[in-house]
């Protein structure tokens, strides 16, 4: 399927070499990890700021609404800052269709529309940090992960049942995913600065 991908996270790509001789990395609950690597525009991925009070300046979007973005017209790096549209604050509903525990330490969700058949996934990371424990919490519930686990690689985790969501964040395009135009896969991010509640 195309993937639009939105996300905060997603650096294991950058670092293939360096996860080879780097140790397995423990999730010893849904919020404490231990050897966890590969971070890249940390500080701006994981920005803690919370959702404006004005719901009308939170913009409600799908999968597929963030698929049709056009690409942005700068190149990022792993020291590029938050430009445009990244700064905006959006509340993204979506059927959750995977979930990965990665080696930064990351909950990597991956979403597509709740209903019909339009093209677009988007991924949604959760950080390691207090301020999002309780989402951690919430997402791990809907999966039959037992702890501690070990992995060396994005491990996938099994879901109970596929939920819909609404995360609320700001975009946030990472430099380890390609943005449409570069490749097939039709690539963009959207961030998990995350504040989320689950629509059952």
């Amino acid at each position: 399927m195309t993937r639009a991908i939105f996300t905060i996270a997603a650096i294991a790509l950058l670092s293939g070499a360096a996860a080879a001789t780097s140790p397995p990395v423990t999730f010893e609950s849904p919020c404490e990890c231990r050897d966890a690597h590969g971070k890249a525009r940390l500080a701006v991925k994981s920005d803690p700021s919370t959702p404006p009070a004005d719901a009308s300046a939170i913009q409600a979007v799908t999968p597929s609404d963030i698929f049709s973005w056009s690409e942005l017209d700068v190149r990022l790096t792993g020291r590029s800052h938050r430009i445009g549209i990244q700064n905006k604050w959006f509340a993204l509903t979506g059927r959750v269709v995977a979930v990965k525990a990665e080696t930064d330490s990351d909950l990597h969700i991956e979403l597509q529309n709740a209903t019909g058949d339009k093209p677009g996934i988007v991924i949604v990371e959760v950080p390691e940090k207090p301020q999002w424990c309780s989402i951690r919490e919430t997402v791990f519930s809907c999966t039959r992960t037992r702890f501690p686990f070990y992995t060396s690689s994005a491990k996938k985790l099994t879901l109970n049942q596929p939920p819909v969501i609404t995360v609320t964040g700001k975009a946030f395009f990472d430099v380890g995913h390609s943005l449409k135009g570069q490749d097939q896969t039709g690539e963009a991010i959207f961030p998990a600065t995350l504040h989320g509640r689950f629509i059952r």
